[in-house]
């Protein structure tokens, strides 16, 4: 009796440490059945929030620690979409006030708009001016930032739902937004050779010039030229950089 009882223990014991084993590894990569139960606990959340709209998930993610989220989007508006996350399959949480109710995602998309009539505009108006990637990449050559307020230290950041009205749910990006909300434009110009100060000031007159010239009065420039050639490492290329920082439109000349 005593040696069957040994063997049921170890027996549990093993099973025991096998299941511990399972749990572990789940913890840190997760599991294609848990990420489909947290996707469809997703959908049912979106569809209680939102009734009458039908959603479907755009992506899921994580997975680690038992914490799964995932990224649901409704069929019939643009900006109501919004992230999901569930923890250890039974606890759900949402970012639909945030990014859907406080307008983040109108905001957001009515900027990229924005952002693409100014590149056209000064593709046209300026063409002596060479623009680069915002952040250096293959992507838009101008970031325009709506609802946009400086803060403390200077960095700045959106706060759409300080004007909401002026945020439509899936409205079009309008012009005169910019008389009603503050904004923020960013532009990255390639530069021959070694830029100064009196280069950048230069381009910050020439950009108003145009935006207002436009109708596109925006409350912030922010300028950063960036040499071409006279440079051996990356060094050098990052001080050789003339950054102007968020430039208040009545500070340019």
């Amino acid at each position: 009796m005593k040696t069957k009882t040994k063997k049921r223990l170890a027996g549990a014991a093993g099973i025991l440490i096998i299941l511990c084993l399972l749990l572990a590894v789940d913890a840190f990569t997760g599991d294609p059945l848990s990420r489909a139960w947290a996707e469809g606990r997703a959908l049912h959340r979106a569809e209680t929030l939102y009734p009458g709209q039908k959603f479907h998930v755009t992506s899921s993610y994580s997975g680690q620690f038992f914490r799964y989220g995932a990224t649901v989007q409704s069929a019939t508006s643009t900006d109501t979409h919004f992230d999901v996350t569930t923890n250890f399959w039974l606890f759900t949480e949402d970012r639909a006030e945030e990014q859907v109710e406080n307008r983040w995602n109108t905001c957001y998309r009515m900027g990229e708009e924005g952002a693409d009539k100014i590149a056209k505009i000064l593709a046209r108006d300026a063409p002596e001016l060479t623009l680069a990637g915002v952040y250096g990449g293959e992507m838009g050559t101008v970031e325009l930032d709506l609802a946009w307020e400086p803060d403390g230290d200077g960095s700045g950041r959106s706060t759409p739902e300080n004007y909401l009205e002026n945020f439509p749910l899936d409205g079009s990006f309008d012009p005169s937004v910019l008389q009603k909300v503050p904004s923020r434009i960013c532009l990255q110009v390639l530069w021959d050779g070694a830029p100064a100060q009196e280069d950048l000031d230069n381009v910050l007159h020439t950009v108003k010039q145009v935006m207002e010239a436009n109708n596109l009065p925006v409350t912030y420039y922010d300028v950063t030229l960036v040499p071409m050639d006279g440079y051996n490492s990356h060094e050098e290329l990052l001080d050789m950089v003339v950054e102007s920082g968020p430039v208040a439109t009545s500070d340019i000349a």
